[in-house]
């Protein structure tokens, strides 16, 4: 634990190490968000959300005394013997979008093993067989997948499936389809496959999160889609997304403001939420700062007080600015 937490500084900038607890807890507030996005820790939102305030503190008092990190006020930063411990190790965790899959991974995921192990059997006759799932969510969504789908489904899942796995490296396409049951055979628990370099807390959790999220990222149009969309709705806030469809139709924020009897910093919340986890977000819609003048550094660290627009009109600015210059 202590190394990972070490790892959330390597950007080099001051942390405010409360919001950074909130992060990994999982608060959803634009300040958690956007201090998420700016020092490249997004990624873990939410990843951690059991851990406890009083392990934190433990886990940065420990740093502190080994002289990994100084904080100040508040503020942690790394130091030069943090830089040099953080060269000697590195987890990759590449895929890991617990903003995007956060929600419900565990409930997709679960419902994918289920899946499989279904139509595998379905696909030699067999109906005498012990569920993985009893749950009556898990089962009702695969009567009503199955009471949908077209003669081929059997064909169709299983060739999306081996679509998906192909564009895996074969340690994460390993990892997950040794999970599934089926038909003559039985899968493994998740932290039985775990790589042996990421078996300890929390990096098995994080490995875990990672490579479901490859998986559920790689999800086109088709079965496995049908199959996850009420889940993978939910992954997404909910009232984020009211006011995406009402702006969408062309409404202005005073109109949704009215319409939502909703405050003005909620809204800011649903658009910068919005903003931060679709590449395809409508900027242009919005007058921005020109930001190009300045560095990255001057960007991040940029008052809003300093410029004549409105508090959305500015973040949304710096989310495109760094965005363009491939930030995250």
């Amino acid at each position: 634990m202590t190394f990972f937490i070490l790892t959330l500084f390597q950007t080099g900038y001051k942390l405010r190490t409360s919001t950074l607890y909130h992060l990994l807890v999982g608060k959803r507030t634009s300040s958690v968000l956007l201090h998420g996005f700016f020092y490249k820790n997004l990624a873990f939102l939410g990843a951690l959300p059991n851990l406890k305030e009083e392990m934190f503190q433990k886990e940065l008092q420990q740093l502190i005394d080994h002289q990994l990190i100084l904080v100040e006020e508040g503020f942690g930063e790394l130091t030069t013997k943090g830089e040099k411990v953080l060269s000697k190790e590195t987890f990759d965790l590449t895929g890991l979008n617990n903003l995007r899959y956060g929600r419900m991974r565990e409930n997709s995921w679960q419902l994918v093993l289920f899946a499989v192990q279904v139509v595998s059997n379905l696909s030699f006759n067999e109906k005498n067989y012990l569920p993985i799932e009893n749950r009556p969510y898990y089962l009702q969504q695969i009567k009503n997948w199955l009471a949908h789908s077209e003669t081929n489904l059997l064909e169709k899942f299983q060739q999306e499936l081996v679509i998906i796995f192909q564009t895996l490296a074969q340690e994460e396409a390993d990892f997950l389809a040794n999970q599934f049951s089926g038909f003559g055979f039985q899968g493994k628990t998740a932290f039985q496959l775990i790589p042996e370099k990421w078996q300890e807390s929390p990096w098995n959790l994080l490995y875990r999160q990672k490579v479901i999220d490859l998986f559920l990222a790689r999800v086109q149009d088709g079965e496995l889609s049908r199959l996850l969309s009420n889940l993978d709705q939910q992954n997404i806030n909910q009232s984020m997304l009211k006011t995406k469809e009402f702006f969408l139709a062309g409404k202005t924020i005073d109109e949704i403001l009215a319409l939502r009897h909703l405050k003005q910093g909620t809204i800011n919340d649903h658009f910068i939420e919005w903003a931060l986890m679709d590449e395809k977000f409508p900027f242009e819609k919005f007058e921005k700062i020109d930001f190009t003048t300045l560095d990255e550094n001057k960007v991040v660290n940029a008052y809003y007080q300093d410029y004549e627009v409105p508090y959305l009109n500015f973040r949304l600015s710096q989310i495109y600015y760094l965005r363009e210059n491939q930030w995250n």
